[in-house]
């Protein structure tokens, strides 16, 4: 996992804004690499560098090497104290964390949840834990939220949409419940898609992220960005139909792929030995029960004849499984075997597949991301300072 995108030279005149961002994506950058990146004249240049330090954006950091006279300081973004609050919903767990601005997580707490509860029964125990682990900080500035959900969520409003997994859920009843608290920027988001962007390592790489827990999602990253479709349902494979008269799915058809390989199809099928919690088949496969890892292996091999014409259509570099039945060895193993069997030698050939970190960290590190990508874009910036989108004259 990594930080922000690194943005080309400006070659020219800038923002304060696009300033901003270049130092935060650089990790900071001296006064003469700056003149250079952007092209501004030195006078423009630090008549905005003293604006920007003197609202908190930024400021000045360890000095660097001299080669005679007054050292030279790297101008650092400030994240000092600054933190974001960020909640990842799985069907059965949620984890609210306060995270740097990096996303590395500073504190946090993981509740068991039933999703399918009313929104209040679910949201309300999450906020006040937010509410918590907010106050738990000194001398901390909370820049916004981020929220992952197991359901489809329309990014720019982040309203939950085709709720099959929360049913009863309004659409805007997360909005509701978050912006009633806090007054600070919001980010809501599919739990797969900010995995996804939180598992890439740059953004010059294209990630397919599954996750396989008790259904399954799918995030798609292209260079930096999430891939969200027409209208939002980008990913969305596990309802792609393997079989028409296959096994009867939760959405009403037969045969689709979540009706095979997620953990509530693992659960249903293995309900005879008892195993009644997607945490009980992992612990079975982890003690080599014949039965649970035949099933396990015939889930993996239906999931990767279905990735194949995923990773064949975007030939990604790395394939990431995420869950708690995706990570497992033995589901990667059987997954990458067929995938990479019936994709042709091309799409295969330096292409990786993988287990996923920690669901919750994956998502937490990529709400991170959209938060502060959200917070500190160079339009909102501008938009703070009153200059026009497109201001970069001297």
């Amino acid at each position: 996992m990594t930080a922000e995108r690194v943005p080309a030279s400006l070659n020219g005149a800038t923002s304060h804004g696009h300033l901003l961002e270049l130092i935060r994506a650089a990790n900071g950058l001296s006064r003469q690499q700056l003149v250079k990146s952007t092209g501004m004249s030195r006078a423009t240049l630090y008549e905005r560098l003293d604006t920007l330090t003197r609202r908190g954006y930024i400021y000045e950091a360890e000095p660097l090497n001299s080669t005679g006279g007054r050292p030279s300081r790297k101008i650092r973004f400030e994240d000092r104290g600054r933190v974001i609050l960020t909640m990842t919903l799985g069907q059965t767990h949620g984890t609210v964390s306060i995270t740097d601005t990096t996303g590395h997580q500073l504190r946090s707490e993981t509740f068991e949840l039933e999703i399918q509860a009313p929104a209040e029964t679910v949201l309300a125990p999450l906020v006040e834990a937010g509410r918590r682990l907010a106050e738990q900080g000194t001398d901390e500035t909370l820049l916004g939220i981020g929220i992952s959900l197991p359901a489809p969520v329309e990014a720019e409003t982040g309203h939950v949409k085709h709720q099959t997994t929360i049913p009863g859920w309004s659409p805007d009843s997360v909005v509701n419940a978050l912006t009633s608290e806090w007054n600070v920027p919001l980010v809501i988001e599919n739990d797969a898609r900010a995995a996804a962007l939180g598992e890439r390592t740059s953004d010059r790489e294209t990630v397919v992220y599954v996750k396989v827990g008790t259904g399954i999602g799918c995030g798609i990253v292209v260079e930096g960005s999430i891939l969200r479709g027409a209208h939002g349902s980008a990913g969305d494979i596990g309802h792609i139909r393997m079989s028409s008269n296959g096994p009867l799915c939760r959405c009403g058809r037969h045969g689709c792929l979540a009706a095979y390989s997620s953990g509530r199809a693992l659960r249903d099928q293995l309900g005879h030995l008892g195993l009644k919690r997607i945490d009980d088949i992992s612990a079975a496969v982890r003690q080599g029960h014949p039965e649970v890892l035949e099933a396990l292996d015939s889930a993996a091999d239906v999931l990767g004849r279905a990735l194949a014409a995923t990773v064949t259509t975007l030939n990604p570099d790395r394939l990431v499984l995420g869950g708690q039945i995706g990570a497992l060895p033995q589901f990667v193993e059987k997954v990458s075997f067929r995938v990479l069997t019936d994709v042709v030698e091309r799409i295969a050939e330096g292409m990786t597949v993988e287990p996923g970190h920690p669901e919750d960290l994956a998502a937490c590190q990529g709400l991170t991301t959209l938060v502060m990508r959200k917070v500190f874009a160079p339009a909102a910036i501008d938009q703070l300072f009153g200059e026009a989108p497109d201001a970069v004259s001297e």
